[in-house]
């Protein structure tokens, strides 16, 4: 890389880094192109320079906080002996990314924007819930196809195992009802819809649950 186009990556970095911030203080409708100028990004025609609009803005923004975070979440094995192991894994770092503070605060936001503004929850939801559900979804087929599970429809088995993760925690939370579940809660969420997941499509040893981390 070049010194030029260094230093262009540099302040591409430093306008999201800015930009981010107003969003998660004002939201997305609360935030303009101006605002982000006068915060310290630059003037207006430096802003267009990098990006094509505050939506292009807010979708690389979202990115660059979830998308890195959320591949390692979802990186399963391609054969695996014991998928619950393999699943607790998934839970446990699920549960603790969707419960980051960062992470958390950008789903918030999104929820409360994507209203009026469909296409920010549409970005949102392709580059980070629907990406994340493919993966597991595959992982599940693979798991089929290895003689692990019976599942008659992974793509719904995949939902259903994310939700009983959540349970009714990760909904308080993200409501802010209470704070974030800790890691012995977390542990617990997580054992609980790992062995209600294998009782009800397990198939051999290999999909048994595995022991409590508590």
């Amino acid at each position: 890389m070049t010194m030029a186009s260094q230093q262009s990556s540099d302040k591409r970095t430093h306008i999201l880094n800015v930009a981010g911030r107003l969003f998660l203080e004002n939201g997305f409708a609360g935030t303009s192109m101006g605002d982000i100028a006068k915060a310290g990004a630059g003037s207006k025609g430096t802003l267009y320079t990098y990006f094509d609009s505050k939506e292009q803005m807010f979708d690389e923004f979202m990115h660059s906080e979830i998308e890195a975070r959320a591949n390692l979440v979802f990186e399963l094995p391609e054969h695996t002996e014991n998928p619950a192991a393999a699943l607790r894994e998934l839970g446990v770092r699920y549960l603790k990314l969707t419960t980051h503070p960062t992470v958390s605060a950008i789903l918030r936001l999104v929820i409360a924007e994507a209203s009026r503004f469909p296409k920010i929850g549409k970005l949102f939801y392709d580059g980070g819930p629907k990406a994340a559900h493919d993966k597991l979804t595959a992982f599940l087929h693979r798991c089929v196809e290895q003689g692990h599970f019976a599942i008659p429809d992974v793509s719904l088995a995949a939902s259903q195992f994310v939700r009983l993760c959540q349970a009714d925690i990760w909904l308080e939370f993200l409501l802010c009802v209470r704070e974030a579940p800790d890691s012995g809660e977390i542990n617990y969420l997580v054992d609980s819809a790992v062995e209600a997941f294998a009782a009800a499509y397990g198939r051999r040893s290999g999909a048994s649950a595995p022991q409590s981390h508590q």
